[in-house]
Parts: C-alpha cells; sequence; structure tokens
C-alpha cells in the first residue's frame, strides 16, 4: 500500500512508479483530510508493504500528511514494514527526523528514507521560481534512474544511502517551516484574472476540495494544502497569488 499526496504530478508518478515494481496498491491521502473524512483504517496483506511518497514543503513534512499519518490505523499489524520517498526540489533539511518521530509515536519505524529531487513548483516566496527548462528535464532524467535502485533496496531490505538535507537543515526545518505551516496554510491570497475561461479544471483537481466556482469563477475556501495544484495546472495561466506570481514560471509533470 503506497500512500502518496501530490499537487503538480511530481510525487503521483513517483508513487505510481514505485506501486507498479512494487505491485502495491495506491491511497490518495488526500481523500482522508479534514475533519468530516474517514479514518483512514487499513488491513494488510502478508507481504504488503506501507509506502508514505509526498512532497516536502519548506524542508519539512506537510500538514495533510501529517494529519493522514497520525489518524492511520492498520488494523492486523502492529509493526508493518515502512518506506518513505520525499520529492523535493532541492533540499529536505530536517524533514526524515520529523518523519522518525512520526512514525515511532505510532510504535513503527522505517530503515528507508529517501529524497527524490523533481523540478521546482513552490512559486509563492520571492526568489522561488519553477526550474529553467533544462534544469527540468534534467531533474526528470535523473529521478528515473534513480528510481530503479531505491525500489530494490526496499525489495531486498538493503538500505542505501539517497538523502539530501542541504544546507542549515535545523534553521530551515526547525524555525522557517513552522512558520509556513503557521502562515502559508491559508487560499486568501488567491485570485483570477479575465483569462479565466470557467473550465473548472482548479476546482475538479483540487486535492482537498477547497475550490469552487461561483459565478463561472473558482473561489476559495480559506483551507489550503499550499499543493499548488489549482495555479500550475491552470490552461490560461488566469489563477495568480498577490504579487508575486505573476512574472513567474508553471509546471505540471508530464
Amino acid at each position: 500500500m503506497i500512500c502518496y499526496f501530490s499537487g503538480t504530478g511530481n510525487s503521483k508518478w513517483v508513487a505510481e512508479t514505485v506501486s507498479i515494481a512494487l505491485t502495491e496498491s495506491l491511497v490518495p491521502m488526500a481523500a482522508y483530510y479534514g475533519a468530516d473524512a474517514p479514518v483512514p483504517t487499513f488491513e494488510l496483506g502478508a507481504t504488503e508493504r506501507i509506502g508514505f511518497v509526498f512532497p516536502i514543503h519548506s524542508w519539512g513534512i506537510p500538514p495533510l500528511v501529517v494529519q493522514f499519518i497520525e489518524k492511520l490505523q492498520i488494523s492486523n499489524h502492529a509493526q508493518p514494514s515502512v518506506f518513505v520517498m520525499f520529492t523535493c526540489g532541492d533540499e529536505c533539511g530536517h524533514a526524515d527526523r520529523q518523519m522518525h518521530d512520526l512514525l515511532a509515536k505510532k510504535g513503527w519505524a522505517t530503515r528507508h528514507i529517501y529524497s527524490v529531487q523533481m523540478p521546482n513548483n513552490y512559486i509563492m516566496f520571492p526568489g522561488f521560481d519553477v526550474d529553467a527548462k533544462p534544469l527540468e528535464e534534467q531533474k526528470k532524467a535523473d529521478a528515473k534512474r534513480l528510481l530503479p535502485q531505491l525500489i530494490e533496496s526496499i525489495k531486498k531490505d538493503l538500505p542505501i544511502a539517497h538523502y539530501h538535507r542541504g544546507s542549515l537543515p535545523y534553521l530551515k526545518s526547525r524555525l522557517i517551516y513552522p512558520q509556513f505551516c503557521k502562515h502559508m496554510m491559508t487560499s486568501k491570497s488567491f485570485w483570477v484574472t479575465d483569462a479565466c475561461t470557467s473550465c473548472a479544471l482548479c476546482a475538479k483537481l483540487c486535492p482537498i476540495g477547497t475550490i469552487e466556482l461561483v459565478n463561472g469563477k473558482p473561489t476559495w475556501k480559506e483551507d489550503c494544502t499550499q499543493c499548488l495544484s489549482c495555479i500550475h495546472h491552470c490552461p490560461t495561466r488566469a489563477i495568480e497569488y498577490g504579487k508575486v506570481t505573476q512574472k513567474k514560471g508553471r509546471y505540471v509533470y508530464k
């Protein structure tokens, strides 16, 4: 069973690739998000693993993923076999330590925590933008070469060292990440230009259903996971986030 979360497709591609190679089913974590969502409860097969695949958000674990793991119940196995794959544009900080702590609270552990560098998609902060096309293609090509190695290490339960912590991990994960979770889990800065064609693609693809069309135009409820699915998938680039995204690129995994 591979539990995944994805906004622009990086983590979804990794999850799908791994699920095929390991013949594991896919579980979208966003389907269990929110106070009214069902508690994620599963039974595992005799040889079935639990995999978590999701993007790094501001050098930490997305709050949606934290909530899912905290609520996750495996009814027939006290200590399942677990592996984790983070997708990141550049660095992961101390997200691996956060993951170990999350799992420890459930009495679980893992020897397999890996990072897979994928094209950048976070454009909400000044100085952050998508990668130039050559770098985007290089990252995708490198990931395609890397994944078989990671999958083989999981199959044989022989961990390999492949985790990019980056510079100043304490500062980024222990100081910046909590501020990101406190102040950025909101949709209040999203707005739409006259280029909107009322196609409703943003509403269809929002993983937590926070977007709805009012008079043919998207409106956002307060809750937001900062997955950026809406802004990157918009076919006419009609969605913006304040002023910071107006001259920045867009990216969707293809």
